[in-house]
């Protein structure tokens, strides 16, 4: 418990305590790495003793530190290394294959050329990248671009041959490859027909340590002190991590999922190891136990109940039997797991919906606190039943900005508007956790935290004008309900006497900041247990 005197207090600004009535305060003292006090800026400085170190914020605001609920850490570091499919320039195919040509001048014939980012949408060509493109330039590199959903990759002949896979290899359950007039693979795969292809080309493990340093300087410098990794950081990279934290190389704490997407994945066993969420400490601790039920909002490959408005031939790719889910959602419910799914259509959503359901009737437990990620399309029958059932929704406002234009094409307006509804989902007393799924688009969390109040599209328009929330809600979303979401409210996402000093000053008034440069604002320091770990 920390001591009467404080080591740490800020005053000089308003401190956004993001407490149960938004209050905000004046100044905080710190000691001993927990908030001691909240209140006026002379009481604060009551508590001061000869080692105080006073941070004057000079009317920049403090918030308490930010809390992403679903990013894939290691492939926001990552993304450091990949060809940057975003960057400026790279518009066109023939943009990508000439960055594979000059990254295959320079490396290691054998050595893998990874891409991130690309948008086949956003294209010239309109197409995604296959073998035909890479091969020529690339014939002893085996290549791998993710598209920027994650759930779709484009690949080389050598990446194919690495992967174990035939060139008439048959599209597995809930997926499928694009294939030539032959019938020979031709570079593309969806869904669980990338699995092989991901698996091919993991990252050594010296690799995953210096994305996990990258990650977490890039999270520590936009003032996100928490990060829920929803790639599921099972296996190597949690030995990984667990070493980076004891040497102190990794500041920003991990809530870890278990991600399967089929009964065979390998993960699926630890149902059966007595491990189970929240075992660890507040620096690292495994997560939820999450399944994978269908595609990408921006694919799209998302499960719909009615087809595509852009494709009426397309309702998406659903990757399980009811009856399969059931089974397995209900193991790691009866085993003591939080259970969360990748849900993103109305009938991903739907189908995940009934298997919780089931679960709790068959073996009711308190204190649920099960999650769906994205939580895409909820029209008001799918909004009842989530407030019925309690779920926890952690979704991506970010989305709107690079997707939105898509889902109003591919979904149409009166699916788009009830994507990621967080203030009807809000006003029916769900907490909705704020997140990234970065790298898939910013990892920023004030990038969320305005999106959250626009719901604004890079085309101009607006998805849900009714669903946009305001700033206090905005900011609540990416501090306390992500904490919330990891069952971790008693100790972080608000500046209150007792929590954790996980701390973030901005470099302005945050309520004076036009809401569509929130973006940008710069983030002055952060600290973590009262330490600071970024000053900008």
């Amino acid at each position: 418990m920390a001591g009467d005197r404080a080591d740490l207090i800020f005053s000089g600004g308003p401190v956004h305590t993001v407490d149960r009535g938004n209050a905000i305060a004046e100044a905080v003292a710190v000691s001993d790495g927990r908030i001691l006090a909240v209140g006026s800026a002379a009481s604060m400085r009551a508590t001061a003793g000869p080692q105080t170190r006073h941070v004057d914020l000079r009317g920049r605001s403090l918030l308490p530190g930010f809390v992403d609920a679903h990013c894939h850490f290691t492939g926001v570091g990552a993304a450091e290394d990949a060809i940057d499919c975003k960057a400026p320039g790279m518009d066109s195919i023939s943009a990508l294959v000439e960055e594979v040509r000059r990254r295959a001048e320079r490396q290691p014939a054998g050595t893998w050329i990874r891409g991130r980012g690309y948008d086949h949408s956003k294209l010239i060509e309109q197409r995604h990248p296959n073998r035909l493109d890479f091969d020529p330039v690339s014939p002893n590199h085996p290549v791998l671009f993710v598209r920027t959903c994650g759930h779709i990759v484009a690949f080389n002949s050598k990446a194919r041959e690495l992967a174990g896979l035939a060139e008439t290899a048959p599209d597995p359950d809930a997926g499928r490859y694009d294939r030539d007039p032959g019938g020979r693979l031709l570079g593309v795969a969806y869904e669980r027909a990338n699995g092989p292809l991901q698996a091919g080309a993991q990252p050594t493990s010296e690799e995953v340590a210096r994305y996990l340093v990258a990650a977490n300087r890039r999270y520590l410098a936009a003032g996100g002190t928490s990060i829920h990794d929803a790639g599921g950081m099972a296996g190597v990279p949690v030995h990984i991590a667990t070493d980076l934290v004891q040497r102190d190389e990794l500041q920003v704490r991990i809530y870890a999922f278990v991600t399967v997407n089929a009964l065979d994945h390998p993960h699926v066993p630890i149902l059966n190891s007595g491990f189970r969420s929240r075992f660890g400490d507040a620096r690292l601790r495994i997560g939820a136990f999450k399944v994978i039920t269908d595609g990408s909002s921006s694919g799209p490959t998302a499960a719909t109940r009615e087809p595509y408005t852009s494709d009426p031939d397309d309702s998406g790719i659903a990757y399980w039997r009811q009856p399969d889910l059931d089974l397995l959602i209900g193991r790691a419910h009866r085993a003591g797991w939080q259970c969360t799914v990748h849900a993103v259509g109305d009938r991903a959503i739907e189908q995940t919906l009934d298997a919780m359901a089931r679960a709790q009737a068959e073996a009711p437990r308190t204190g649920l606190r099960h999650r769906i990620e994205h939580c895409g399309i909820t029209p008001p029958d799918l909004q009842r039943r989530l407030a019925q059932q309690q779920i926890v929704p952690a979704m991506q406002p970010a989305f709107f900005w690079e997707f939105g234009d898509g889902y109003l094409r591919n979904y149409g307006r009166h699916r788009a508007d009830v994507m990621f509804a967080a203030k009807s989902l809000t006003a029916a007393g769900l907490t909705v956790a704020g997140s990234s799924d970065a790298p898939v688009t910013d990892y920023r969390p004030l990038f969320g935290i305005e999106q959250a109040q626009t719901r604004a599209t890079l085309g101009g328009d607006v998805c849900g004008p009714d669903e946009r929330v305001d700033l206090d809600t905005a900011i609540r979303m990416h501090t306390l309900n992500g904490a919330y979401a990891s069952y971790e409210e008693a100790i972080k996402g608000s500046i209150e006497p007792g929590k954790l000093a996980d701390l973030v000053v901005l470099s302005e008034d945050v309520r004076r900041v036009p809401v569509r440069e929130l973006r940008d604002l710069p983030v002055s320091m952060t600290f973590v247990e009262g330490r600071a770990v970024y000053e900008g």
